[in-house]
């Protein structure tokens, strides 16, 4: 796909909705199927250290009633577990649970067989730009204004 000015925000989603589609498909292949796309986000950023529900709601762009109900679907998956936050008692911590470790260890293999295809595809130096890129720090999200628009005076009847 040619890059577009203006899209590349679709696509950048369609370029992790690959990855997220061909991991979800080697799941299924291997006979560990059923975790829906916000349930993989989620693994993706407890993998990457998030452990407060709030926190991955803020990351994901959803609901906390979102990330509740999919936390809750990983647990009953035997995925993850949630624990009292030590430093906080309103809160809880999600961590991964033993259970799941042998179908985690597969999604890591997985997602490094994806990576190793990427490479194979696009070459070592694209994939090494590609990291570096993704990777770099862009700053915080900035407000892309307008200009404010002058009042019009009211015409009188």
């Amino acid at each position: 796909m040619e890059r577009k000015p203006g899209l590349l925000m679709a696509q950048l989603l369609n370029r992790f909705i690959w990855f997220d589609g061909a991991l979800q498909k080697s799941l299924d292949a291997r006979g560990h199927g059923g975790v829906r796309r916000l349930e993989s986000m989620c693994m993706v950023y407890v993998h990457a250290g998030v452990r407060r529900p709030s926190e991955l709601a803020r990351l994901l762009g959803v609901t906390r009633q979102s990330v509740n109900t999919a936390l809750r679907e990983l647990e009953e998956k035997g995925l993850v577990y949630m624990a009292a936050d030590p430093d906080d008692a309103r809160c809880k911590l999600v961590s991964f649970a033993p259970e799941g470790a042998e179908m985690r260890q597969e999604a890591m293999e997985i997602v490094m067989g994806l990576e190793a295809e990427l490479e194979e595809r696009l070459g070592s130096q694209a994939m090494s730009e590609l990291g570096r890129l993704v990777t770099a720090d862009w700053g915080e999200p900035p407000v892309i204004g307008k200009a404010p628009v002058k009042e019009r005076k009211k015409k009188r009847a």
